[in-house]
């Protein structure tokens, strides 16, 4: 039974969504074992819906405030409506102090302040530039979940989508000065990495860093290192000779930024570019850099995701 209701996932529209919690309030043993919550109701608004019953928002935060050994949440809700949710949460004054880890879609950041102890925000792909709220395009809406971080004083993980460009990072490092893993994703680097780095120097405590799209990176004036093969394991030295044999091939531009960036980055231990892509840092033990081990997997989250 405790395994059956570890993880409860609920996908659809409001009326599902009021189906399956009505279901959950009939067994007991759902909010007693329940860890990991996924509330994730990602569907296309038109101008025939309508905005979701009252009995869904207050059923949710009852179940919520009732799943005392919940650790993971996700929650997404078409943006249109949040506003319903946060003002309700707000109400209830509902507080979730075992999260660990928070998924949230766009408009969805005012769940960070029900969940004083979270360690892990992200936004799971979920490209807040993209989405409209009111009809209006919004630049850098990330920065309302940034504003809702600095309240998380215990979070150590971030992962965002948005353009890059030095103002976005230097929200990110206002916001959570010591954040220690950080994952970009967004498709453009507007800023030049040069310029970016300036920023990300000043992450004091950054170990992980991943850019997962790192190809479109501007290296500025910089000259790329020519790019090769390697195997799991092999690595590249402080000069960056790449050796010929190999299963795996390397970006010619990846080594140039894992270059620059680890120099920039004087606490960094891993970075992790596009897809599969791993370098780990080796470093003196007064810091000064040695060499990058290159390693490839897919699995490469820094969030266990609900």
């Amino acid at each position: 039974m405790a395994v059956l209701f570890r993880k409860i996932t609920i996908n659809g529209d409001w009326t599902f969504a009021v189906r399956s919690l009505e279901e959950m309030g009939r067994k007991s043993a759902v909010s007693i074992y329940v860890r990991s919550f996924k509330f994730n109701l990602d569907f296309l608004i038109d101008e025939n819906d309508h905005p979701p019953p009252e009995e869904l928002i207050y059923m949710l935060s009852t179940f919520l405030s009732s799943a005392k050994r919940l650790q993971k949440l996700w929650l997404v809700i078409p943006g249109l409506y949040t506003e319903a949710f946060a003002s309700h949460f707000q109400n209830v004054k509902l507080v979730l102090p075992d999260i660990r880890t928070l998924v949230v879609g766009p408009y969805c950041h005012f769940a960070v302040s029900v969940c004083p102890n979270v360690r892990t925000i992200s936004v799971n792909g979920h490209a807040w530039r993209k989405k409209r709220r009111f009809e209006i395009s919004l630049p850098n809406r990330c920065r309302a979940l940034l504003n809702a971080a600095r309240n998380a004083p215990k979070l150590l993980h971030l992962v965002i989508h948005e353009w890059y460009v030095v103002e976005t990072l230097e929200d990110v490092l206002e916001a959570v000065p010591g954040i220690r893993n950080l994952s970009l994703g967004g498709e453009q680097y507007e800023d030049k990495l040069p310029d970016l780095l300036t920023v990300m120097s000043r992450f004091t405590n950054l170990q992980y860093l991943a850019l997962d799209d790192a190809i479109h990176i501007k290296l500025g004036d910089q000259p790329t290192t020519p790019g090769g093969t390697l195997k799991p394991g092999l690595h590249c030295k402080a000069d960056y000779d790449l050796p010929e044999a190999g299963s795996q091939y390397i970006d010619p531009s990846y080594c140039k930024i894992v270059e620059m960036v680890t120099r920039a980055c004087k606490c960094l231990k891993v970075i992790r570019l596009g897809t599969s892509a791993r370098a780990e840092i080796k470093r003196h033990s007064d810091g000064r850099f040695v060499e990058v081990a290159w390693y490839f997997d897919e699995n490469h989250d820094i969030v266990d995701y609900p």
